[in-house]
């Protein structure tokens, strides 16, 4: 995060103290980094440059909530899942590149619609190129490597976790504070990727801050 970047996404929610922040700006004029607030990311949903999915993927006024409909009756139907970024990039970093994000599953039903969370990188057009993702299905997905099942299913009312360290290029995942395994298969990560979801009809997704237990 940059000075802007903190001014936009972190000041705002008051989640640390004035002191806090005074020495996180304090070390960035001394070039100490920001160790302080590192690992606890904050970003808004944003569609990608050209979509023109406006009444199948409706973002908050807030930026966090996302949510997938449906309705034949003004003509739109969503056949297959749409994916959405956030606005903050992920940077490889030598000395403290973990981050970690929660995303509330506040409306599912996998019946008609799955949701897939994680990261993904954008191509020179700032469309979203690459996926790494886990499914309420309880599988990881990348691209066209074939799923691995990777845990069990998730739920309406769940919280999934995501520990994405740019250290080591790995990516694992919490369900309801439960953490599983590093995705082993994930040995291709960039070196910056933003997070990503992609929701199936009449989903619900809220990103929030990672508290640690």
């Amino acid at each position: 995060m940059d000075a802007k970047q903190i001014n936009q996404h972190v000041e705002p929610f008051d989640i640390y103290s004035d002191n806090t922040i005074r020495d996180v700006y304090r070390s960035m004029s001394l070039n100490e980094g920001l160790e302080l607030i590192r690992g606890v990311p904050i970003f808004k949903w944003k569609k990608w440059k050209g979509d023109t999915s406006d009444y199948q993927i409706i973002i908050s006024s807030d930026g966090f909530v996302a949510e997938a409909i449906n309705s034949s009756f003004f003509g739109y139907l969503l056949k297959q899942p749409k994916s959405i970024f956030g606005d903050l990039i992920f940077k490889s970093n030598e000395s403290n590149g973990i981050y970690e994000w929660d995303i509330l599953v506040e409306k599912l039903d996998g019946n008609i619609g799955d949701v897939y969370i994680g990261i993904c990188d954008m191509n020179e057009k700032c469309e979203i190129d690459r996926e790494w993702v886990l499914g309420s299905d309880g599988f990881a997905y990348h691209n066209k490597q074939l799923p691995k099942w990777y845990s069990k299913k998730f739920k309406e009312g769940d919280k999934i976790t995501v520990h994405l360290d740019m250290k080591n290029r790995t990516c694992a995942f919490s369900i309801n504070n439960n953490r599983e395994r590093i995705l082993s298969g994930w040995k291709n990560i960039p070196s910056q990727v933003y997070p990503v979801i992609s929701l199936g009809c009449e989903s619900k997704l809220r990103v929030e801050t990672h508290m640690k237990n």
